[in-house]
């Protein structure tokens, strides 16, 4: 994936523990999103989506899709994932808006283990997509969020994000769900 935090630039948080790294996916990290991505929709989703859909989720699938996604990235998209010690604990994916209007840059996907949550985790994944999306020149951004998922709206409001009105029937990796568009001025 193309892009990512300008050249030699990498966010660094102090946690409770080591430092939190938030950089470009490598195909190494593939297997360990894969697995995160489960246990974060399992967690998310649980009474949203069909209870049989996410037990049946699969950490090597979603690997595969991560795999697929870093060998043959999309144009202009980037794979960040957040580390401690090493260890991946959340990422976002992002790239150009999907959705009209043109111009925007769009965070398709911010997942964070369930164990991190309230750790910083999500919020330097944010940060991270907002310092991306200013360095690919866009002066604003969305992200769309299942309209149920009530902890990612009031996370990305207290971020300064709101709702535009914007709502839209989406099947996302399978799951039919309807998504809430959130925008921000950057």
């Amino acid at each position: 994936m193309t892009g990512g935090p300008p050249a030699g630039r990498e966010l660094a948080v102090s946690g409770p523990r080591a430092p939190l790294r938030v950089r470009p996916a490598e195909p190494a990290d593939a297997v360990a999103l894969g697995a995160l991505h489960v246990r974060a929709w399992q967690e998310a989703y649980r009474g949203v989506m069909p209870d049989a859909y996410l037990d049946a989720l699969s950490a090597a699938q979603r690997a595969e899709l991560w795999a697929r996604a870093l060998a043959e990235p999309g144009p202009g998209t980037e794979l960040l994932v957040a580390t401690r010690g090493g260890a991946a604990l959340g990422f976002a994916a992002v790239g150009p808006a999907r959705r009209p209007p043109p111009g925007p840059r769009e965070l398709y996907a911010l997942n964070v283990d369930p164990p991190s949550y309230r750790t910083g985790v999500g919020a330097a994944l944010l940060r991270a997509f907002e310092d991306w999306a200013r360095g690919q020149g866009a002066a604003s951004a969305v992200l769309w969020v299942v309209r149920e998922n009530a902890r990612a709206r009031a996370f990305y409001q207290r971020r300064g994000w709101h709702p535009d009105g914007a709502e839209a029937r989406s099947e996302v990796l399978g799951a039919v769900v309807t998504e809430v568009c959130y925008r921000r001025a950057l």
